[in-house]
């Protein structure tokens, strides 16, 4: 499967399908979204009055470059605390990112210990 590292995608099971890089693949990614909220929203855990939030994202969020050599970042967790996001972690991955919250939740269940 060849993976993309820029432009926008949707997600079928665990595995992210690539839309195009155009405006109006980025439309199509946009409606996706709103019309799966549960699909995007992969998992959420409220520990005390901290929230972790693992979603999908549909676009590379993370700022590199638009280089052939690395799979984009589709996925990311969120760390809030009191509201404010304080850890974000980005994912090549479905299942690594639900790794990646596994272990936020984790560590801030033995903080609370």
């Amino acid at each position: 499967m060849i993976i993309f590292p820029f432009g926008f995608y949707i997600l079928e099971g665990k595995r992210p399908i690539y839309m195009g890089n155009d405006i109006e693949a980025q439309r199509t990614v946009r409606a996706w979204i709103e019309a799966n909220p549960t699909t995007v929203h992969l998992r959420l855990d409220v520990i005390g009055l901290v929230q972790v939030s693992t979603r999908f994202l549909g676009c590379d969020e993370s700022g590199r470059s638009a280089a052939m050599d690395h799979a984009p970042r589709l996925f990311a967790t969120t760390f809030c605390e009191e509201g404010k996001s304080t850890v974000r972690r980005l994912y090549s991955d479905y299942d690594a990112a639900l790794a990646g919250h596994a272990q936020l939740v984790e560590i801030e269940r033995r903080r609370l210990l």
